[in-house]
């Protein structure tokens, strides 16, 4: 019997193998385009009550059991670095983490605490402590970015995200890996890379800054013979989930300072000449901006540094990093990433633009809840806990206390 077991093992072993070996063909290989076309040259919050609707009970239901082995190709050679400097071709640059921020949140108590344990620089929190709102605080906002990227030397580079809906879900070494990617990929350092929207908001469809923009990357058949046509679903929810991503959203933003500035000075100008009743988003002037098709911008398509999350629920699964190994490891130590199943990415940052339903219901699923037992991140919760926290624009330091006082980010409650 042992000569039959052995060939057996060994049949299995080769089909194993070749498996393996698809997977990570078509993971390699689907959907990589060699170039990303760029130019030439504050959210909604709902209570903690949606985690059960049914829309997301059958998202989460769907979730994909198999991703292509490559998606976690390159996690391990992400170590941490919290560094603000880092370096690209050899020269040394300064890097900001910047939020427009007014006041504390419960939602940005939990998208904080995801960047410190990911060891992300503390943010500078923009317009900190200003009561304005509606159109006041839109404007403000372009404002306060504005001045405080004047305020910065040529040679940074800064990252500007929303406060309330962003997680921070891989290491800040991955983020800064991913972008130098794509610096090397559109060949220049003066850029700014957006998040990629699958439809054109706030602005009018017939505007530059929805037609007036490249188109994505992506295969036209990515999601099917659907693909970009909004004719065949009518709930407004989904109607645009076959769109492939190539609208800009201003709620995530990674470049050099003197382009970002650049941008800025441009929307700041367009706020102060607007109508007062047609200002009522910060994210149309910057679209407007990249609608110009002057400045060196473009929009993260394939989702390797930002995942929007409009209309893209239905794209997102979920992989743990030791899914293909035995034995496994215990679950509370097993990493888990959302991935998007479409382009293979598992993105660093997770922007949820738009329905906030999935918040909650993905919260208990990332790696920091289904691991919050284990030592490690025990450990790194704590000295999130003890001396995390931001700074205001003028230097002054605000604890995690300060901010979040006693909440517990793993418990929805309020602050």
């Amino acid at each position: 019997m042992a000569p039959v077991l052995a060939s057996s093992n060994a049949r299995r072993v080769m089909i194993l193998a070749a498996i393996v070996t698809v997977f990570l063909f078509v993971g390699s290989s689907l959907y990589k385009t060699s170039n990303i076309p760029i130019a030439a040259g504050k959210s909604s919050l709902t209570g903690n009550s949606g985690a059960g609707s049914a829309e997301y009970e059958k998202i989460n239901a769907g979730f994909s059991k198999t991703p292509s082995v490559s998606v976690l190709s390159d996690i391990e050679s992400f170590r941490t670095q919290s560094s603000e400097e880092f370096i690209i071709n050899g020269e040394t640059y300064h890097f900001d983490f910047l939020i427009p921020l007014t006041r504390s949140h419960f939602n940005f108590c939990r998208s904080l605490y995801t960047a410190l344990i990911n060891d992300y620089p503390k943010p500078t929190l923009i317009n900190w402590g200003s009561q304005l709102q509606g159109a006041g605080a839109r404007v403000l906002k372009i404002n306060g970015i504005d001045a405080y990227l004047h305020a910065l030397p040529d040679n940074h580079f800064a990252l500007i995200m929303d406060g309330f809906d962003v997680w921070y879900q891989l290491p800040f070494k991955a983020l800064v890996d991913r972008f130098v990617e794509l610096l090397t990929e559109v060949g220049s350092q003066d850029i700014a890379i957006f998040g990629a929207d699958k439809k054109c908001w706030p602005n009018d469809f017939a505007s530059p800054a929805c037609t007036n923009i490249p188109e994505s990357p992506l295969p036209t058949d990515v999601f099917g013979p659907d693909t970009d046509d909004a004719t065949k679903i009518t709930a407004s929810r989904r109607r645009y989930i076959h769109h492939r991503p190539r609208w800009l959203n201003s709620g995530n933003m990674f470049g050099s300072v003197k382009t970002l500035r650049q941008i800025y000075d441009r929307a700041n100008y367009s706020i102060s000449v607007a109508p007062p009743d047609e200002v009522y988003s910060d994210q149309m002037y910057i679209a407007n901006v990249y609608g110009d098709q002057d400045l060196p911008m473009t929009v993260d398509f394939r989702s390797q540094i930002f995942q929007t999350m409009t209309f893209s629920h239905d794209d997102i699964g979920f992989v743990d990093e030791d899914f293909m190994s035995f034995p496994r490891k215990p679950a509370s130590e097993r990493k888990a990433w959302a991935y998007n199943k479409i382009t293979n990415f598992i993105a660093p940052v997770l922007h949820f633009n738009g329905p906030k339903e999935a918040m909650d219901a993905w919260w208990p699923k990332m790696w920091w809840s289904t691991n919050v037992d284990n030592k490690d991140v025990r450990e790194a919760s704590e000295k999130v806990f003890q001396t995390g926290g931001a700074y205001t624009t003028d230097g002054k330091f605000l604890s995690w206390k300060d901010l979040c006082g006693s909440a517990n980010v793993h418990i929805p409650q309020a602050i």
